[in-house]
């Protein structure tokens, strides 16, 4: 595979990480959370190619439902949730855990593990600049979506929620 298809690809995995991640950004996150969530997508999107390559002959008698279903739930999910929680007056911060960062890592991850499957010929060229993108992508979008934040507050949130909502009708 050509390294310009290497790095067009990692450039459209990252895309989602990227909306996704312009989302929570509206909501207040310390620029320690910023910079772990960025680090898990990346590390997500390392192992996810390289997972994806070692299963491609078995991923038929593994997966008998779409992972895009789970990736609709999530999404509508955590859609709604920015929704509800923009209608509190209260702080916007959310506590967000190491389990609701490996969550999120999975849910923008999963498209890697399908083009890890794709990719012809084991190689960590590609889950490395899959992974450089992503995490780039990641923090980029953490940092827009809480200028948005500041300069429009809970309209942003509210826009962030829509566009979960939205990105999972993609995956439906």
């Amino acid at each position: 595979m050509k390294l310009s298809l290497i790095i067009l690809l990692a450039f459209s995995l990252s895309m989602d990480a990227f909306s996704l991640s312009l989302a929570y950004g509206t909501l207040d996150f310390s620029e320690t959370k910023k910079r772990r969530l960025a680090l898990s997508v990346g590390v997500f999107h390392f192992v996810m190619p390289i997972l994806g390559m070692a299963v491609k002959h078995y991923l038929e008698l593994l997966f008998h439902m779409s992972l895009d279903i789970v990736t609709f739930v999530l999404f509508v999910y955590i859609g709604i949730t920015m929704l509800k929680d923009s209608k509190d007056d209260s702080n916007m911060a959310i506590d967000m855990g190491i389990k609701d960062i490996l969550l999120f890592s999975l849910a923008v991850s999963i498209d890697s593990f399908t083009a890890g499957i794709g990719i012809p010929t084991f190689t960590l060229i590609a889950p490395l600049l899959f992974s450089i993108c992503s995490a780039l992508f990641t923090y980029l979008g953490l940092y827009l979506g809480s200028k948005l934040h500041q300069a429009f507050g809970r309209v942003a949130t509210v826009c962030g929620g829509a566009i979960f909502i939205l990105l999972a009708f993609v995956y439906i």
